[in-house]
């Protein structure tokens, strides 16, 4: 009996505390969530932007700029035409229940239950810096179809051909797209140094990673998408999330928890070369920012779970009882999700009469805004022109940098306001801005609280 619960009660107690724990950490009360910005431009996008050659969102974003988000842009949005923000909630926390349950059914591949609900686990810590309601969690989820499919190829030999369906399936969800293609690169090189294939099945493999390198470019985008890539390494020191990894943050100690394990289990057993560098490529984006951390937690996760098996006797196959119970408990906690998710969407972001005073002002009108608030401001008042709203893509390298220099309060900031021509001004109290235009001449305070204050210019 105490070996049943062990080895099949307690890891699907275990997978059912994560999936609660998932879902109950989605909130959207905060004004700077990226969610905003993404359901105004999926907005536009079902209201007749191009793919291909997409608008503005006002009058300061100025940038020849290529949508790499735009399907599930355009869902978000729909969903919230149909169900108000709480839909948009309850999508996020469907996709991030079927990412971790994806990594747990993988698992299951590589170790029996209670090692593969350790993994679940882990990963989850690991991967929470980047489980919020954005196009990004689809990433992780392909990262992880992609890499455990090439754990098998490796076993077998045989080209998982609908690989190259899904890098072309990437390019309109998420930027990462071009990982398809490096991870199944890395994955064939290292099957070649493995030598348990033939020259002639290695070489077809081979194809994959060169095939999901061009089918992006057969999207509506097409060849664009390259030059968005370059955008955004170009633009990594403006935003937080594409700095170095603090590894004394929560998720960052798990992630390098994990990668201890893979690495102690391949010091002491023999590993396979494909095994190899998939740890280095999961090291090498574990550090390379805290934008990427997710990548590497879904990247080492199978390594994980074979260390831990590696301590538990053989594991044996999902059986139909298992595959049905996991099913059952994601569609439980989807179904209790989704009567509470409304309320959820129902939560108030901002100071209400911050709402009235935009929705008062004339269409067009000019604001100077925090970038740490306008995510929501762009989303609730369509009809308004922001200054700042954190989506980089459509500002030019200078307008990033004027948007810097204003927050920052960086020599030059007011002559660069004065350049603005805003018409209104609603920031942050406690902002340096904020507190800077409170004692500039040239604004008047017309209404402030705790966390805003807006203000006019004077005449």
């Amino acid at each position: 009996m105490i070996t049943i619960l062990m080895r099949r009660v307690l890891p699907l107690v275990s997978v059912a505390t994560v999936l609660v724990a998932c879902v109950h950490r989605i909130h959207v009360d905060d004004p700077g969530s990226d969610m905003w910005f993404h359901l105004r431009i999926g907005r536009e996008f079902l209201s007749g932007w191009s793919v291909a050659d997409p608008g503005h969102l006002g009058a300061f974003d100025n940038a020849e700029w290529t949508p790499t988000q735009w399907l599930p842009q355009m869902a978000m949005a729909a969903m919230n035409d149909a169900f108000g923000v709480g839909g948009v909630v309850w999508l996020a926390g469907a996709v991030q229940v079927v990412l971790l349950l994806t990594i747990y059914v993988l698992c299951r591949r590589e170790a029996a239950p209670l090692p593969a609900a350790l993994t679940t686990a882990l990963a989850f810590l690991a991967l929470s810096i980047g489980l919020s309601p954005r196009p990004q969690v689809l990433s992780y989820l392909l990262v992880t179809v992609t890499v455990f499919a090439w754990l098998a190829s490796a076993r077998d030999g045989r080209p998982r051909w609908w690989l190259v369906a899904i890098a072309w399936i990437w390019a309109p969800l998420h930027g990462m797209w071009p990982l398809a293609a490096v991870i199944g690169a890395v994955s064939v090189a290292g099957i070649a140094l493995d030598r348990d294939h033939d020259l002639r099945r290695v070489s077809r493999l081979a194809l994959i990673p060169a095939l999901s390198a061009i089918v992006p470019v057969l999207t509506p985008v097409g060849p664009d998408l390259y030059r968005s890539v370059l955008l955004v390494g170009g633009r990594s020191e403006y935003f937080q999330e594409w700095g170095p990894t603090d590894f004394h943050e929560p998720h960052a100690v798990v992630l390098a928890l994990m990668l201890a394990i893979a690495v102690v289990h391949a010091a002491r057993s023999r590993q396979s070369w494909l095994s190899i560098l998939l740890l280095l490529m999961a090291a090498g984006w574990a550090v390379y920012s805290s934008r990427t951390t997710p990548v590497a937690a879904a990247i080492v996760a199978p390594l994980v779970a074979r260390a831990f098996q590696s301590a538990v006797p053989t594991a044996d196959r999902p059986g139909r009882r298992e595959q049905l119970a996991l099913v059952g408990l994601g569609a439980l906690t989807l179904t209790l999700f989704a009567l509470i998710a409304p309320s959820r969407g129902d939560r108030t972001v901002v100071p209400p009469w911050t709402d009235e005073r935009l929705s008062a002002l004339p269409q067009g009108t000019r604001v100077l805004d925090d970038w740490a608030t306008g995510p929501y401001y762009l989303w609730k008042h369509p009809e308004l022109s922001l200054v700042m709203h954190g989506y980089g893509d459509v500002f030019t390298d200078a307008e990033i940098k004027r948007n810097q220099d204003i927050m920052m309060l960086n020599p030059g900031w007011d002559d660069e306001v004065t350049a603005l021509d805003a018409e209104a001004a609603l920031v942050s109290t406690d902002s340096p801005l904020g507190w800077a235009l409170r004692r500039d001449s040239r604004w008047t305070v017309v209404e402030e609280d705790n966390e805003f204050v807006f203000l006019m210019p004077r005449d």
